[in-house]
């Protein structure tokens, strides 16, 4: 199957859709959604099939909604990193928007206060035997010392390389993913060799229910994706998905603090990539 056919599908999925939309508008009476039927989902795992991506998950069939977020910047202080980490024994050096704080083979460097890089760079190794779950064990230590609220986080990837293990944690709020935050890790036998976290605050949650298209359907933007090619999807879910850019331009740039998240979905693949697909279809009050 070439691109020509899956655009063809795409159109034709689009017509049937907003037909089906306002059906539903409308009558206010509940409808087959076409995109998500066995044949077009079919369709669809042919499509990424012929590019190299293979779904290694099951694909939601649900009609997907949520409410918007407005989510906020969390504040990442140089002072209080000093004394959770260094015991207040490292130095802090300030460049414009960038603070860094050395104390001998480590350092942390804290970027529009918000992004945080710890990097170690000492060369003794501390743990002899290291497995994932001692490594887990030890990304959370890491993180407590920090003494970051670990109430909104959740694993969502960990891979081993070479002795490194890769370790992800996302935000959830309500049982669903926020997007783009982070906390990512690497540890090894050192320990945690590196930890970089920006992460966001829910503010308040929007009172509209805004719809997007249908899993399925989304999928079809991976045709056009050239670094989703040959790789294992391994997870499709939807998320709030706050993208600072989209505001940035609002303020300097860097410079945004808030902003609002809406649905998306979020599509893993093996090697952690993540793409999120946040196409609007209709909102309902």
């Amino acid at each position: 199957m070439d691109w020509s056919k899956a655009k063809t599908i795409l159109i034709v999925a689009f017509i049937i859709t907003n037909i089906f939309v306002l059906y539903v508008i409308m009558d206010e009476k509940p409808a087959d959604e076409p995109t998500v039927s066995k044949e077009f989902i079919a369709n669809v795992e042919q499509l990424l099939k012929d590019k190299g991506i293979n779904i290694d998950t099951d694909i939601p069939t649900d009609i997907p909604h949520l409410n918007s977020v407005i989510v906020e910047f969390e504040t990442a202080d140089a002072q209080q990193l000093n004394k959770d980490y260094f015991n207040n024994k490292g130095i802090i050096e300030y460049k414009q928007n960038i603070k860094e704080i050395k104390k001998e083979n480590e350092s942390i460097l804290v970027i529009n206060d918000r992004l945080i890089m710890y990097e170690n760079k000492r060369e003794e190794e501390v743990y002899k035997d290291l497995d994932e779950d001692k490594a887990i064990e030890i990304s959370k230590q890491f993180i407590n010392n920090g003494n970051f609220d670990t109430s909104d986080m959740k694993l969502t990837f960990i891979k081993e390389e070479n002795g490194v293990f890769f370790i992800e944690y996302s935000k959830i709020y309500d049982d669903i993913l926020v997007e783009r935050t982070f906390t990512n890790l690497q540890v090894d036998k050192r320990g945690v060799k590196r930890f970089e976290r920006q992460w966001l605050n829910t503010k308040e949650l929007g009172k509209v229910d805004i719809y997007i298209s249908t899993a399925p359907k989304a999928l079809l933007t991976l045709l056009d994706m050239q670094e989703g090619y040959d790789k294992n999807i391994t997870d499709i879910s939807l998320c709030y998905y706050f993208d600072p850019e989209r505001h940035e331009y609002l303020q300097e740039p860097g410079k945004a603090k808030q902003g609002k998240a809406i649905p998306a979905w979020r599509i893993q693949f093996n090697d952690g990539y993540k793409i999120f697909i946040d196409e609007y279809l209709r909102r309902i009050n």
